[in-house]
């Protein structure tokens, strides 16, 4: 009999198949959960990267835990502004982003500063999202211009987007912006969807998904909706709908056969994904 931490997959098949997610495949009758642990730290924003270690964020910290929970390293920013997003893209350099500041500070694979940070209004623009980008670059959504500006490491100018108010119906009001490792960048827009742009800039499409917080896992966009986590392939759209562990989850990350996921308490429980 299975105890209250497990509860077996519910997978409706959308499209009439399976979606291969990295490193297993997401079944319809022989997957469960199993709670492995628990961080009780009140947390508004959780990540992962590809290595699995854990990332935590109340907006004054960071912690990061191995895929066991287990507490490595913390960083935190009394003294330089409350954090807003953080970016795993590169687990050997954690990009830091302080809105009210308009400054980004960039942390090795301890949480220590590896150098100065980048103030951003000495760039002349007005950064409302930021993420990393391939080669140590990084872009950011400019609020005033309604583009996207990438910046390589050296703060450079190396490409932009259109006025993004084309290709949107309504009013933009990114939350944030996210680079993947197949070179697309993505931009959530609550009320316009996720809207992909190439490295270059280039606008390429819309995908009518409508969120405060995504996931990217490859070539999949994981995200919740109505207590059930969906998954949309960012090339075909192909999509998947499978039940989550419990009730009133906020954020969903998937990683190595591990689930991370952000209660409605505001504190992160790790699931193995046993197949």
């Amino acid at each position: 009999m299975k105890n209250k931490f497990k509860k077996k997959f519910s997978v409706k098949i959308l499209c009439g198949f399976f979606i291969l997610l990295p490193k297993f495949v997401i079944a319809q009758s022989n997957s469960e959960y199993n709670l492995a642990a628990e961080i009780n730290k009140k947390t508004l924003f959780v990540t992962m990267d590809k290595m699995g270690n854990i990332y935590t964020c109340d907006g004054i910290s960071i912690d990061k835990y191995d895929e066991n929970g287990n507490l490595l390293f913390s960083y935190s920013a009394l003294s330089t502004g409350r954090i807003s997003f953080i970016d795993t893209y590169n687990p050997l350099k954690i990009m830091v982003f302080s809105k009210d500041f308009m400054r980004l500070l960039f942390l090795d694979h301890k949480l220590a500063a590896q150098q100065e940070a980048y103030i951003l209004s000495n760039l002349t623009i007005f950064p409302t999202c930021v993420c990393m980008s391939y080669d140590n670059g990084f872009w950011v959504y400019d609020e005033n211009a309604k583009q996207l500006f990438r910046y390589d490491a050296q703060q450079n100018l190396t490409n932009k987007s259109q006025n993004i108010t084309l290709f949107a119906e309504k009013e933009l009001h990114p939350s944030f912006i996210k680079e993947c490792e197949s070179g697309y960048v993505l931009l959530n827009d609550r009320e316009n969807g996720i809207l992909i742009f190439d490295r270059f800039g280039t606008y390429l499409k819309t995908i009518p998904v409508f969120t405060d917080y995504f996931y990217v896992m490859n070539q999949q966009i994981l995200y919740i909706e109505n207590d059930m986590l969906k998954s949309i392939h960012l090339q075909n759209l192909q999509q998947l709908t499978i039940a989550l562990p419990e009730n009133g989850i906020k954020q969903v990350c998937i990683e190595n056969k591990k689930m991370i996921v952000l209660t409605k308490n505001n504190t992160v429980k790790i699931y193995n994904i046993r197949l």
